[in-house]
């Protein structure tokens, strides 16, 4: 199977100016596609780019609210917007048996409390995967949370345990405190913000030791001022 992720940055930018997010998303090729940063204005005739790309892609959208601003410019976007929704996301083509929202906190120095969506896919053959996306805190207790994350995920008994499970998503940590997690193997290493000319790697896909093997790489600058990163999961 083949996992993404990329923090859309609200449909901005470099010097913050729109992007078709759209048209970025379905460039990922992926069978499941995690999303942060997904900006859905309050306007009942505005466009969402989200369900749009679902639709070209054929794909089930999970969305999980985060916080609701008066504008993009509360997030940190200089630009102007009408009030709207801030959430995270999970695309996905493969058949989704089950789903859990985890909340993760809100971190003393961060305006928006942080969760994590897990889905439980059905892959071709019977097997099920379970796919948890995140966007954790800038605020510097990142891997506090995706600690915790992990634990609750170890802690979860309430399906049938999952043929591998894999964490995406925007995890505000260097590399080499990703690699410190806990039962966890990186599926991807390359820096991946700010997208033009990238220092740090600060997105991540996470699969858990033993799962299988991964092929994964950061892809091109699609517009927004993150890069993706997408994985190539061999299940076993």
């Amino acid at each position: 199977m083949t996992v993404a992720s990329l923090n859309l940055h609200c449909g901005f930018g470099r010097h913050d100016k729109p992007y078709d997010a759209a048209a970025a998303i379905c460039q990922l090729d992926a069978e499941v596609i995690c999303l942060q940063e997904v900006w859905q204005p309050a306007a009942p005739d505005a466009a969402d780019p989200v369900a749009e790309a679902a639709a070209k892609l054929g794909a089930r959208v999970l969305r999980a609210p985060m916080c609701r601003r008066r504008s993009v410019a509360s997030l940190g976007v200089r630009s102007v917007s009408g009030p709207g929704e801030l959430s995270i996301a999970i695309l996905t083509t493969l058949p989704v048996t089950g789903y859990q929202l985890i909340g993760l906190g809100c971190a003393p120095a961060d305006s928006v409390p942080r969760v994590a969506q897990v889905a439980w896919l059905a892959l071709p053959g019977g097997a099920v995967v379970r796919v948890a996306g995140t966007h954790l805190t800038h605020a510097g207790t990142s891997l506090l949370q995706l600690r915790s994350l992990l634990r609750t995920l170890g802690a979860s008994k309430s399906r049938a345990a999952p043929a591998a499970t894999i964490v995406a998503g925007d995890l505000n940590m260097p590399g080499l405190l990703a690699r410190q997690a806990p039962g966890y193997a990186p599926a991807v290493r390359g820096r991946s913000y700010p997208a033009g000319r990238p220092r740090i790697q600060l997105d991540h896909i996470l699969a858990a030791r033993g799962s299988g093997e991964a092929d994964g790489r950061v892809l091109p600058p699609t517009g927004s001022d993150h890069r993706p990163v997408r994985a190539r999961l061999r299940i076993s």
